[in-house]
């Protein structure tokens, strides 16, 4: 079986890999949510660490707020 052979899954092995891919994004944005931080901290503009990071301004003042 391929690896990403998704539709081919017994469906307990495709529920863990769900969970393993939530824990990874979790993993990663909370470094993300970190880097932003230290950017705005150095005076970086919001709208820079928006584009440079991939997501919207709104979410850089959320998690600046957080």
């Amino acid at each position: 079986m391929d690896y990403h052979d998704y539709e081919n899954m017994p469906l307990e092995q495709l529920a863990d890999t769900r969970d393993h891919a939530l824990n990874l994004v979790q993993i990663v944005t909370d470094a993300l949510k970190k880097a932003v931080r230290e950017e705005y901290k150095k005076g970086t503009d919001i709208k820079k660490i928006a584009r440079k990071s991939g997501v919207t301004r709104a979410t850089i003042y959320a998690w600046l707020s957080e």
